[in-house]
């Protein structure tokens, strides 16, 4: 089950699942050769170099999305979709890929087990770090590209294609978001048509200027920064 409380934006979440330890491994095309996946890592790391879509993201319902799963949460949708109030949906495999981001691939979200131990604890802690539509739900996971991007401010997109660097990475458009708003919600009728061009502004982050153009198959607003007099 998937709920969403329309028309608010709730889940634009790409399906993954929790995995604890370095990047996965798929074999290349051309033979045996092991290149490395992409895992999921949490919004807390793009907040590090993107800290003004994190706060704009923070404010919008997407990030709220987990929360409407809780028992005595959104109960005026539940009630109208038929749902049981008082149910935690938390642990519903039918709610999570949407409520969530990485549901079902490497890094993503996992539900956790129950207890007080640390192996637990950690489980937990992971999980409610990837609780929410966050920005790898629309962008895909981070870890490889990111890595690189710390280290090279001023990087060149062709530079992440050259290096192997850009498994898993999307450029949001109309067809990510169909994954999660679409008449299979039970709180939309039969027959639902997502509005895209209407709503793909709504409950998104805000997209401030870049400093600078990389290339990438998306386009960015670029600012025209004025430089600074240097001081005799």
């Amino acid at each position: 089950m998937r709920l969403f409380l329309y028309p608010s934006s709730l889940g634009l979440a790409l399906l993954s699942t929790l995995v604890l330890g370095g990047p996965a491994d798929k074999k290349d095309v051309q033979g045996d050769k092991k290149q490395p996946v992409a895992t999921y890592m949490g919004a807390k790391s793009c907040k590090k170099c993107h800290s003004d879509q994190y706060k704009s993201w923070k404010k919008t319902t997407m990030a709220k999305s987990f929360e409407v799963l809780l028992p005595g949460k959104a109960e005026e949708a539940k009630k109208k979709a038929g749902l049981d109030l008082k149910k935690d949906y938390t642990k519903d495999k039918t709610c999570l890929p949407c409520h969530t981001t990485g549901y079902g691939k490497p890094g993503g979200y996992a539900i956790p087990p129950e207890g007080d131990s640390s192996a637990a604890k950690k489980l937990q802690k992971k999980a409610t770090a990837m609780q929410g539509v966050q920005c790898e739900a629309c962008h895909g996971p981070g870890s490889l590209s990111s890595k690189y991007k710390k280290k090279h401010e001023k990087y060149k997109w062709s530079d992440l294609v050259d290096k192997k660097l850009t498994d898993g990475v999307k450029f949001p458009d109309k067809e990510n978001c169909l994954e999660c708003h679409n008449d299979k919600s039970p709180t939309v009728k039969k027959g639902y048509v997502f509005d895209y061009d209407k709503r793909k502004d709504e409950g998104m982050h805000k997209h401030p200027k870049m400093d600078f153009k990389h290339g990438c198959p998306h386009t960015h607003t670029v600012s025209k920064k004025k430089k600074k007099k240097k001081k005799k």
